[in-house]
């Protein structure tokens, strides 16, 4: 679909990490960021070194950019999956650590951003958790940091506008579900939802947190530990391909230390020999198939 026409092409892909095309796969989500810096302009020259993109960035005076076209895969989630099938939106800092503070101006920019996208893609209703996502949804980070307890002022900002009402609609109930460590914490908290099930989600993705009502009575808690295995890259120059076969196209490489996470569920790739594995711009050679761990193998995985 191109870019939004809310945004003002800058640096268009004048940068090498990103893909072409989505692997065949739908949108069906976006995903929030903040930049965890104030340097507005920096982006995307930075991504020139560093392997990542995101689709939109917006200012701190509400400015749209786009820096990767829609119908191309930005590598902003830390997850494949996730990154081919959304839409990244980076939101620019007012004030450095430890606070990272966002301007009303870019959180609203970002609601007009989000209907947008969720209308020209038939996102239907937008909620936090359905298919609007903080950063964190899918990979270890503090981003979108205070984007997160914002999740759900942007998505019912969003539904105002593509409803054609000046302003969300009055809920019909004040509670709100608070996600924090303890109650007492309030600058934990990652976010405030009216919706109980979107609550429990958020502190699913954060090990340690809780759900609390309006009265400070903790009413969910998640002591899961994260369902997620660690690769990590064993060898420098590892090539990072757009399949799983060494016939892949060479999107990347990854060099020693290099580290990401997976869902524990997720099976590895058997193909031509190899073990693959799925990285966030890609797919990785783990090692030979030989059928247990090999001590030459390229990732190590726990």
């Amino acid at each position: 679909m191109g870019i939004s026409t809310l945004a003002t092409k800058y640096g268009f892909q004048n940068f090498p990490h990103f893909s072409t095309g989505r692997s065949g796969a739908k949108v069906d989500k976006i995903v929030i960021h903040h930049m965890a810096g104030t340097n507005y302009d920096i982006v995307p020259n930075i991504w020139q070194t560093r392997e990542a993109s995101a689709h939109y960035g917006i200012g701190k005076n509400g400015e749209i950019r786009a820096y990767v076209d829609e119908n191309n895969t930005a590598w902003h989630a830390g997850n494949w999956n996730a990154n081919i099938t959304s839409i990244g939106i980076e939101n620019s800092n007012s004030t450095g650590e430890p606070d990272w503070n966002i301007n009303q101006a870019t959180i609203d920019a970002c609601a007009k951003l989000v209907a947008d996208i969720g209308k020209r893609y038939g996102l239907g209703v937008l909620a936090p958790y359905k298919n609007v996502f903080p950063h964190q949804y899918f990979s270890s980070t503090s981003c979108p940091g205070k984007l997160m307890s914002k999740l759900g002022e942007i998505c019912d900002k969003a539904n105002a506008i593509n409803n054609g009402t000046s302003k969300p609609n009055t809920p019909t109930t004040s509670i709100l579900y608070r996600v924090r460590k303890s109650w007492a914490d309030v600058k934990s908290q990652k976010g405030a939802f009216k919706d109980l099930t979107n609550a429990k989600k958020c502190a699913d993705s954060n090990t340690g947190y809780s759900v609390f009502d309006e009265k400070g009575n903790k009413v969910y808690s998640s002591n899961a530990t994260p369902i997620v295995k660690r690769l990590t890259v064993q060898v420098n120059g590892l090539n990072v391909r757009n399949k799983p076969s060494l016939n892949g196209t060479i999107v990347g490489t990854y060099n020693k230390g290099a580290t990401w996470t997976l869902p524990k569920s997720e099976q590895l790739i058997i193909a031509e020999g190899w073990v693959w594995a799925r990285c966030p711009i890609g797919y990785c050679a783990v090692g030979k198939n030989t059928g247990k761990v090999e001590k030459d193998d390229y990732i190590y995985i726990s």
